[in-house]
């Protein structure tokens, strides 16, 4: 008796970006239809990226640990991360936390500061990064369907 194996999700979004670049959107007639097969194509795309890692835990584990690395080494800025304006969604308080951090280290200079400056923000900007590339086939797909072009 043979064994067969369920598609992956990846496997199933992989064959719907291909059956859209390769049979359906070259028979669209109108540039309405291939617009909004290129913004399909390219939230396929992204969907594809994100089947192998979930980034954002991954970024909310990653932030976590320098916000909880900052406060150890400077209990003062656990005041000022109590004074942020928390949802009770994990990603969400994070970065309002983090958000608080920033502006506060763009006045004065000291230590934590220093610190805020030197950890925080490049971990934050390495997360944008991160995001950019995950998000590059969408913002790709509208780009080559035009809808991203002159609104004016």
């Amino acid at each position: 008796m043979t064994r067969e194996r369920h598609p992956t999700q990846a496997e199933l979004l992989e064959a719907a970006v291909r059956t859209l670049e390769d049979v359906l959107i070259p028979e669209l007639q109108t540039p309405w239809a291939r617009t909004t097969a290129m913004g399909l194509l390219g939230q396929l795309r992204y969907a594809v990226a994100r089947t192998s890692t979930d980034s954002l835990a991954t970024q909310d584990d990653e932030l976590e640990a320098c916000l909880e690395a900052l406060v150890g080494e400077f209990p003062g800025l656990r005041e000022l991360l109590a004074t942020a304006a928390l949802r009770g969604d994990r990603s969400w308080d994070l970065r309002e936390q983090a958000s608080r951090l920033l502006v506060h280290a763009l006045d004065g200079e000291d230590a934590a500061r220093a610190a805020i400056r030197s950890r925080l923000r490049p971990l934050l900007a390495a997360h944008v990064q991160q995001d950019l590339g995950e998000t590059g086939p969408m913002l790709q797909a509208f780009l080559a369907s035009g809808s991203l072009g002159s609104t004016g």
